[in-house]
């Protein structure tokens, strides 16, 4: 008989039903309480999980976590003259949830929106959202370093 050793670092990380479970608190926040209360939990969550970080961390950060989630080729990413801008052809945690029979909730377009934003402000950088598909997830966006006036 042989004996199989197995650690969880051994496995692949995929967390794709955290976005579900993600979904469905926030719509329970923001049904009840209504989207500031959801745009204050997600501030809330990104000042106390993130850390202050400089736009070459913010890119590996990124590409990490879309490489996580097998959807490296959904993520394009752009570094120069003190701009880090993100084009993402496609929200991989929305085509998750619908696959499973999750429609995503109204409120969870402030993933990106608000944690961005609020992540952008903790790390010293001005945010910009060009774009978002609220069916999708298609967004565009930009952190720039900010410029003394």
């Amino acid at each position: 008989m042989q004996k199989m050793e197995r650690r969880a670092s051994d496995n692949k990380y995929l967390h794709k039903d955290f976005h579900v479970s993600l979904d469905l608190g926030i719509a329970y926040v923001g049904d009840r309480y209504g989207e500031d209360a959801v745009k204050e939990y997600l501030t809330d969550y990104v000042k106390s999980f993130y850390s202050k970080m400089t736009l070459e961390e913010l890119e590996k950060y990124l590409k990490d976590i879309y490489e996580a989630e097998n959807a490296s080729d959904v993520l394009t990413t752009n570094l120069e003259n003190g701009v880090l801008s993100v084009e993402i052809s496609k929200c991989p945690a929305i085509e998750f949830m619908r696959s499973s029979g999750h429609e995503p909730s109204r409120y969870y377009s402030h993933t990106t929106k608000t944690l961005y934003s609020v992540l952008a402000e903790m790390c010293g950088f001005e945010f910009c959202l060009l774009e978002y598909d609220e069916r999708t997830g298609k967004a565009s966006f930009k952190f720039s370093e900010v410029t003394e006036k």
